[in-house]
């Protein structure tokens, strides 16, 4: 082959090139975040405790659900107190369904007495619920209860 031929077939594969990339898809336009929420509640929240589990005695644990008075940070503490189940408890599971729809979910592993879990509440009444698991894989809802807010300073 020649040298002509040579240049010539590499020119052109040079412009089957330059062609294709051409007419390749543009690429997507950017995302751009929004500040809207994803999720919108659209159905009225489950604010009505059920019965809690019958705990055998000795995985007995004490649960205190406290919530903030201060109307521009109404937050909750679910706080993990002991009692004779202490050593077997593996796992805190506590989830607040807030008055205004919005579900929040947070653990704690292996609870110790004073073991606190916060969440954000609002200045209506929210319920909290807490499951305890065990060592040897149970699991039990100890608390489900209404905490109202209450502010110290009516006007």
């Amino acid at each position: 082959m020649s040298m002509k031929a040579l240049f010539a077939l590499f020119a052109l594969g040079i412009a089957i090139l330059l062609i294709a990339g051409c007419t390749a898809p543009a690429s997507p336009p950017p995302i751009v975040p929004t500040t809207e929420p994803t999720t919108v509640p659209t159905a009225v929240p489950d604010l009505q405790p059920q019965p809690t589990s019958i705990v055998p005695p000795v995985y007995t644990v004490s649960i205190q659900v406290q919530k903030n008075v201060v109307s521009t940070n109404p937050w909750i503490s679910v706080t993990f107190e002991g009692g004779s189940g202490l050593g077997y408890a593996t796992l805190m599971e506590a989830m607040v369904i807030r008055s205004d729809g919005v579900i929040e979910e947070k653990s704690a592993y292996r609870p110790a007495k004073g073991t606190q879990i916060l969440f954000s509440g609002t200045t209506r009444t929210d319920r909290v619920i807490v499951n305890v698991s065990y060592v040897d894989g149970s699991s039990y809802t100890v608390t489900d209860v209404l905490v109202p807010f209450r502010n110290i300073n009516p006007t």
